[in-house]
């Protein structure tokens, strides 16, 4: 492991099912991404991109390898203890954003920090503060139906930055997004990581989305076939 190296997966499998219905999901995965990096995952669906995604962010276990995050070895945690970790150490952004719908970007943005046990004052001044450097400032009690597609998903990025995060993990981040709207999440995306060092990791299956990223891992039937550094 690289000493630069904030994720490390060696020889990462998954298996999914058992005895003679078993599906592998990811085979062998060798795997280094430091600190400040913008990463894009590409493949086709069914890739293994999806599972590789899962288990990078914590939602899932190897069944064989070892995941190396920032130095701890969390390939065998207990629930609670991964739970933990990504609430402290990454954020999500997804497709569909992921919002409560009933419920105002304010509130949306202040529930990590509800789960870390800040203060309803702290809460809401650190939500505020968030929601103005995404540009919503006038649009922060208004609720999900209420707002774009763009709007929504500068909220979900907002509760995915609220906790200082060292990595931010976009899950096909402008697929539900017009072009215009994708550009735009798309630079705001390259200044979060080129101005402010935020580790980006955008899983899509789109070639011209990854054309942003600094370095490109394409994967195809579960195994890494190609890794271009720009």
């Amino acid at each position: 492991m690289s000493n630069d190296a904030l994720i490390c997966l060696e020889n990462v499998s998954k298996v999914y099912g058992s005895g003679t219905v078993q599906v592998d999901a990811i085979s062998e995965i060798n795997l280094e991404i430091s600190s400040g990096e913008f990463v894009a995952i590409l493949g086709p669906s069914g890739s293994g991109k999806s599972t590789l995604m899962n288990i990078i962010g914590c939602l899932d276990r190897p069944s064989e390898g070892s995941y190396m995050l920032d130095g701890e070895d969390i390939s065998h945690l207990s629930d609670e203890r991964l739970a933990r970790i990504r609430n402290k150490k990454i954020g999500f952004v997804f497709q569909m954003f992921n919002l409560l719908s009933k419920h105002t970007a304010l509130f949306n943005v202040q529930l990590p920090l509800v789960y870390s046990g800040i203060g309803p004052d702290e809460r809401r001044e650190k939500s505020v503060r968030m929601l103005k450097k995404m540009g919503l400032e006038g649009r922060m009690h208004h609720r999900p139906n209420e707002l774009s597609g763009g709007e929504c998903q500068r909220v979900a990025i907002a509760r995915a930055l609220i906790n200082e995060p060292s990595i931010l993990l976009a899950d096909e981040p402008t697929g539900n997004l017009d072009t215009k709207t994708g550009v735009e999440i798309l630079s705001l995306f390259k200044r979060l990581n080129s101005e402010e060092g935020v580790t980006l990791i955008m899983i899509t299956h789109n070639p011209e989305i990854a054309e942003e990223a600094g370095r490109k891992i394409f994967i195809r039937d579960g195994r890494i076939v190609e890794d271009i550094v720009k």
